[in-house]
């Protein structure tokens, strides 16, 4: 049976991504200092990832559009939910600087929208998601955009790595992200930079 591979994401606008972009030259030499092979994502795979399915059959993919949009048309039912903004104001290294796998921006101010949105789609996807034991769940959501991935060098130890060595431009932070659309996204490894592609979109007005 054909699988798709899909998350559920809202892409970062374009003006919002094309300041990420410029973000890459102020860390251009952060491969050398810290010994890694950085890639840094491109603009328009950009998004924060609501709630990772993985491989789905492809004769069950309505089943996930439908229990999607019953979710998302519920949540707007309640009070105080429609569009809002994360505000990105801190980047850190996931797991650790020490054994880095990504460089992420996050938002550390409590958005009550955003969690319950989560909870939402997860609750009504998690019969659909993949079970898999290198997928990573947060047990709370952490909103937050990966921006450049790590291939550590094996003979590095990381001793010298320090959060201050991330360069950012002065006005940067905070970054705003416009939540009015929730995506359903499928992955095509073999497609490069554009291997992500909205399948179905909901918005939250």
């Amino acid at each position: 049976m054909k699988e798709a591979r899909l998350f559920v994401g809202t892409f970062l606008d374009a003006k919002r991504a094309s300041l990420v972009e410029e973000q890459k030259l102020q860390n251009k030499d952060l491969q050398e200092r810290w010994q890694l092979r950085t890639r840094f994502v491109p603009a328009q795979k950009l998004h924060l990832t609501w709630f990772f399915i993985g491989n789905v059959e492809s004769d069950r993919i309505d089943s996930v559009k439908a229990d999607l949009q019953s979710t998302i048309a519920e949540w707007k039912t309640q009070p105080d939910n429609g569009p809002f903004q994360i505000q990105y104001d801190s980047a850190e290294v996931w797991p650790s600087l020490k054994s880095p796998r990504v460089l992420v921006i996050e938002s550390t101010k409590d958005c009550p929208q955003a969690g319950s949105l989560n909870s939402a789609i997860t609750n009504a996807l998690i019969m659909y998601a993949e079970k898999n034991e290198k997928i990573e769940r947060f047990k709370r959501f952490r909103p937050h955009l990966t921006i450049c991935r790590f291939s550590p060098d094996r003979k590095s130890t990381g001793k010298n790595r320090s959060i201050d060595d991330l360069r950012f431009a002065d006005a940067f932070f905070p970054l705003s992200h416009e939540i009015r659309t929730i995506s359903l996204i499928k992955t095509d490894l073999d497609a490069g930079p554009n291997s992500y592609s909205s399948i179905f979109d909901l918005a939250l007005d």
